[in-house]
């Protein structure tokens, strides 16, 4: 780490360009509130494309320069960071959803509940008779169940009932609750890395305050995965914390929003285990259990009539992932050799049991190499792995917003981890998921993950080279003096 400069002019300099990141920042946001005021269908699909061309790159280029001076010698105040981050999250909130329309599908979830006193797994919005006269419904997610977990199915039915019939209050509620949990994530980022003697605990919160992807993605369109993200970044600030007992009730609590935090119960309970002790672990499962039994009591009622199916169905649909990946190309070589179209379903069940077997050996793997001294910084790392195999590795389906689950717990990390690098930088490349990107099947994934992957691939390799021959060098030194037990010790070094 360089050292900060005592020059004021230099200082008043590095602020200064940082304030220019952050007013043309703002501007950009503000330009694209403007833009989909009347939502996005109020210009033509060409339109918009060209526009997402010039905002996405855009706000990776600020994003980018803004990090070069926080995490440069003259990092700026908190307040500016803070203020700044604040100003554009405001102005996110305001952006009408214009990517995807799922916030409207929370709506019908809620408003399903509350005015038709349906139970959301068991039956479709399409059921309700003359549905398309109920200015609170749309068509988004008309024919599949509720594809989350009990918790957010009753978080929806209290906003929307909050929201008593008013679309656009409604909207606003459900979008509030993210800017909740994107300020309060915040904090827990910056507060982790200065608990953690970060050297920079700043850039954290910039990379997350800050982050195009959370502002627009999560503020902006307002999906949920930011709520997710913040349970889980609780959970794993109790673990740095000492407060282990809670741990285990807060990752039951992100699974009941989205399920795929469940394959992080055990690790939570190893450790807990190991460092509290069975006593405290078994009140922690007793506690997770009642909270369970009390937010899915509502619904498991009528779980004999739940549409599993169609549940089903829609985990496992194939979209943007490695399972999608390895699909296309097997169906660009059957168009040159037609004789392997038949094989196409078995290759695709083939692709899809191998990635779910993959799965559970690496969890098992990362279970029985637990280490004696089950800290919470290994905790962390392999809770993170864990998620990152499952998003990015496993799942049939993958968007970029299900990086929100993802990215405060990267940022727990320490900064020169392979994976915390590889999460940011791919949080940077999904922006392009603003654009035609992920209908280029084979190229989105390419481009969008493994890029990125290769890119900290190579890093890695580099900093590992560059150690290596500085210990050779520093060993030569050593030997050169003529000092046979230094030697001995950077060897063992």
């Amino acid at each position: 780490m360089h050292p900060t400069s005592t020059d004021p002019s230099v200082i008043a300099q590095a602020r200064f360009r940082f304030r220019w990141v952050g007013l043309l920042t703002g501007a950009l946001y503000l330009l694209t509130l403007i833009f989909y005021f009347k939502g996005p269908q109020s210009h033509s699909r060409m339109a918009r494309e060209l526009f997402t061309w010039f905002l996405v790159p855009t706000c990776l280029l600020l994003f980018w320069k803004g990090y070069q001076i926080v995490n440069g010698r003259n990092e700026p105040p908190i307040r500016m960071v803070v203020g700044f981050g604040m100003v554009f999250c405001l102005l996110a909130f305001f952006i009408f959803p214009f990517h995807s329309p799922d916030v409207f599908g929370y709506i019908n979830l809620g408003w399903q509940q509350v005015h038709y006193h349906q139970n959301p797994y068991v039956y479709f919005t399409s059921d309700i008779p003359a549905w398309q006269q109920d200015p609170m419904l749309t068509r988004t997610w008309m024919y599949i169940p509720s594809a989350y977990g009990f918790l957010f199915t009753l978080i929806a039915r209290v906003l929307t009932r909050l929201g008593n019939g008013n679309l656009w209050l409604t909207l606003f509620l459900f979008k509030g609750l993210n800017v909740l949990a994107y300020g309060a994530t915040s904090w827990l980022v910056w507060s982790a890395a200065r608990r953690l003697d970060r050297a920079k605990p700043l850039t954290d919160l910039y990379l997350f305050m800050w982050n195009p992807l959370v502002l627009l993605h999560h503020v902006g369109n307002g999906h949920n995965d930011i709520l997710t993200g913040f349970f889980l970044a609780l959970a794993f600030y109790l673990a740095i914390v000492g407060a282990g007992f809670w741990i285990i009730p807060l990752l039951v609590l992100a699974t009941l929003l989205k399920y795929g935090p469940a394959i992080l119960i055990p690790l939570a309970l190893v450790f807990v285990i190991k460092n509290y002790g069975w006593k405290k672990a078994i009140l922690s499962c007793l506690l997770a259990g009642g909270i369970f039994v009390v937010v899915a009591g509502p619904y498991v009622l009528d779980w004999q009539q739940f549409r599993f199916a169609e549940m089903k169905q829609n985990a496992t649909f194939v979209h943007d992932s490695l399972h999608s990946f390895l699909i296309y190309i097997f169906e660009s070589i059957a168009q040159l050799v037609p004789p392997l179209s038949p094989w196409h379903d078995l290759v695709n069940e083939l692709i899809k049991a191998v990635l779910r077997l993959g799965l559970i050996i690496f969890l098992l793997a990362q279970i029985l190499t637990i280490p004696k001294h089950f800290t919470a910084t290994v905790f962390i790392r392999k809770s993170l792995l864990a998620m990152f195999v499952l998003i990015f590795v496993a799942s049939s389906k993958f968007y970029a917003w299900y990086l929100g689950m993802l990215l405060p717990l990267a940022l727990f990390t320490d900064p020169r981890y392979w994976l915390r690098r590889l999460v940011v930088l791919i949080s940077g490349s999904e922006l392009f998921s603003l654009t035609f990107l992920p209908q280029a099947h084979m190229l989105n994934y390419f481009a969008m993950v493994l890029v990125p992957a290769g890119i900290v691939s190579r890093q890695v390799a580099r900093e590992r080279k560059e150690e290596s021959d500085q210990g050779r060098a520093d060993n030569d030194l050593l030997r050169s003096r003529g000092d046979p037990i230094r030697v001995t010790n950077a060897k063992r070094e």
